[in-house]
């Protein structure tokens, strides 16, 4: 047995009509939905299905599992460094499991981060794919958007700043990321299509108005949001890690003094412990289950500091 830590995202969750306006649809209604019950969906060349592992008043449970059985890696000899098949059967495939809490009365997500499992835009593609054949047109008239959830709660803070005076953001691997961009036109997409076309690996901007409060305008807080939603989305996929840097500044309204708030550092992350053994037999959902129960409780006090 060997002790593994595992990374817990958080994110606020949102649901919006396809207008834009609030949903009457409730997160817990639609991971419980019978549309996402019993289903294996095709994800980006991997097989998702969704379990609901514990439902109370206060949160739900679920585990994400994704099963491979495509580009296999092989298995190596130590002593002869050879290679051979695992010998998977054409039923078969690699799993790997995602666990997470939603937090009911809040609307926190709880979200276990894990390369090879499943990404947290690939669980939104799953949810939307169960509900593209639905015969409830409630459930076919929303959209999911989770927002980073910071170290001090202060997402809406910088959305909500009076005078918005810059962001400053710095890329890695532009050309891995512009394929996550498909059919986009906008002011963070440009920079890393910018940087991808002269095949830089690292792409710096800043986009800043040389003013302070009262004696123009700021940046537009339109497209602080936007720049803000479409790094947030980056977050959630394969390319996370690409994101070194996205740090807004702006002054309170009446303030003087100058704050900035960074996307990446100042995300809001925990870990939990599993025991795993050299060879799984499951995916640890006991084990799972425990511990992000265990880990929501301890977080109860710095969510009532951030959203009281």
């Amino acid at each position: 047995m060997a002790i593994k830590r595992k990374k817990i995202e958080f994110y606020k969750v949102q649901l919006t009509t396809m207008e834009g306006e609030p949903s009457e649809i409730a997160f817990e209604d639609v991971i419980n939905a019978a549309e996402l019950r019993d289903v294996t969906l095709p994800i980006k060349g991997k097989d998702l299905e969704l379990k609901i592992l514990s439902n109370t008043d206060e949160y739900v449970v679920g585990m994400l599992e994704t099963s491979r059985n495509t580009n296999v890696p092989p298995k190596k000899h130590r002593t002869t460094r050879t290679f051979g098949s695992i010998g998977l059967n054409a039923e078969e495939g690699l799993a790997y499991g995602n666990v997470f809490l939603y937090d009911k009365r809040r609307g926190i997500l709880m979200y276990e981060a894990n390369k090879f499992g499943c990404y947290l835009d690939h669980f939104v593609n799953f949810i939307y794919l169960g509900f593209r054949e639905s015969q409830s047109e409630l459930f076919r008239q929303f959209r999911i958007k989770f927002q980073v959830i910071l170290t001090r709660d202060e997402y809406n803070r910088i959305i909500n700043f009076g005078f918005h005076k810059s962001i400053e953001v710095e890329i890695a691997h532009p050309e891995m990321i512009t394929a996550d961009f498909e059919h986009q036109n906008n002011a963070l997409f440009n920079t890393i299509e910018s940087g991808r076309e002269i095949g830089s690996t690292k792409v710096f901007a800043k986009f800043e108005v040389e003013a302070k409060p009262n004696r123009r305008q700021g940046l537009s807080s339109i497209s602080v949001r936007e720049i803000l939603d479409d790094a947030a989305r980056l977050l959630q996929g394969r390319n996370r890690e690409n994101i070194q840097k996205v740090v807004v500044s702006g002054y309170d309204a009446g303030a003087r003094k100058l704050k900035s708030i960074d996307l990446v550092a100042d995300r809001y992350l925990k870990t939990i412990s599993l025991d795993e053994p050299r060879e799984n037999v499951n995916l640890l959902e006991t084990q799972r289950t425990q511990q992000i129960i265990i880990l929501f409780e301890n977080c109860q006090a710095d969510f009532d500091r951030m959203f009281s």
